[in-house]
């Protein structure tokens, strides 16, 4: 009972960041295959709260990179190889930026197709990506690219990076990337509601994006960099989904599960002189350790101008956790300062470190 009370204030502790009588928060602990659901603020529809729908943002990535997972478990594609050689369409990407260095972020590639500063005098009500089409990313490489590599393979968190590794896989394809996604990982995943285009049935679960402030805000919208954020998803989603994960971690058996334990494998340390502790990037997900003498967890947050999200798997412990919100913490300066004070990471590894 002690830990089942400690494990339930340490849940309730890492929702506060997230919450106010404006924005609907809900949250799942994963334990032994045994799902808890909890939730705060006002309700959203007649639904189980663990069926709203949420943005998930960034998240997105992970799933992006279980993609490229899954194309190169069948064949498709040389992680190490040049994107350039997936099609002719992709002719002006730098020859050194390959799959595997995208989805590592250590392309050299910015993190945004624009300099951040233009954002205050343009507005984008739907989001920074939603005007960008292929043929601006195309054209930005053109005309932007640089033309010679980075002289280290130096960690720089990049969307632009995974938005083009999302569209360079649907090209070689030869279909859009949200097509892709739901015919190679979400739809073998029975994950219904983990997607970037709603049905009128889902649009009713689906949280109001807001600023902390409480004020509606858009939904954004992605074109060519969707791999990068596009994903909206609910907790019962993402609870599937990490019992997913960690069963293949344990016991792979279909290409899929392969493709999920790749992506978990560390890429490169982020350490001191790259030690894998505290974190080491893997294929989409941080690996977090930061207990040499604990276990530790694989991670992902994710965030848009009108929602939040966070998500953490402890395969060897066979828990997860994650939380979702209507509250744009991620995109406001004060908010996202309260959250990173209220020490998610430390929290989470405490939470999965309970018995």
């Amino acid at each position: 009972m002690a830990d089942r009370d400690a494990q339930t204030k340490l849940i309730r502790s890492m929702m506060r960041p997230y919450e106010s009588p404006h924005h609907a928060v809900v949250a799942f602990w994963l334990q032994d295959g045994e799902v808890t659901y909890f939730r705060s603020g006002p309700q959203i529809s007649d639904a189980y709260h663990e069926d709203w729908i949420f943005e998930i943002a960034s998240i997105t990535k992970v799933f992006t990179a279980i993609l490229l997972c899954r194309l190169i478990e069948e064949g498709k594609i040389d992680p190490k190889a040049p994107v350039r050689e997936m099609s002719d369409t992709l002719k002006d990407i730098p020859v050194w930026i390959t799959p595997e260095r995208l989805t590592a972020h250590t392309s050299g590639l910015p993190n945004y197709y624009f300099p951040l500063w233009r954002a205050v005098f343009r507005k984008m009500p739907d989001g920074p990506y939603a005007e960008f089409s292929r043929a601006d990313l195309l054209a930005w490489f053109r005309h932007h690219g640089d033309k010679s590599p980075p002289s280290v393979h130096r960690h720089l968190y990049s969307n632009l990076g995974v938005g083009l590794l999302g569209e360079a896989m649907a090209i070689m394809e030869g279909r859009s990337f949200s097509d892709l996604l739901a015919t190679k990982v979400t739809g073998p995943l029975g994950l219904k509601d983990t997607t970037d285009r709603l049905s009128e049935a889902q649009k009713g679960r689906f949280s109001q994006p807001r600023a902390p402030s409480g004020k509606a805000v858009s939904p954004w919208i992605f074109q060519s960099l969707a791999g990068a954020g596009c994903l909206r998803s609910s907790a019962r989603d993402l609870a599937a989904y990490a019992k997913v994960v960690i069963r293949a971690l344990r016991t792979p058996q279909t290409t899929l599960d392969h493709a999920i334990v790749r992506s978990a494998i560390p890429i490169l340390g982020l350490g001191r002189k790259g030690a894998s502790i505290p974190t080491a990037q893997c294929s989409g997900w941080l690996r977090v350790t930061m207990d040499q003498q604990m276990l530790g967890y694989l991670f992902h947050n994710g965030g848009t101008a009108g929602s939040s999200c966070a998500l953490f798997v402890s395969p060897e412990r066979e828990a997860a956790f994650a939380v979702l919100s209507n509250n744009g913490v991620a995109g406001n300066l004060w908010a996202g300062t309260k959250l990173n004070w209220s020490n998610p990471m430390q929290k989470a590894h405490d939470l999965l470190a309970l018995d």
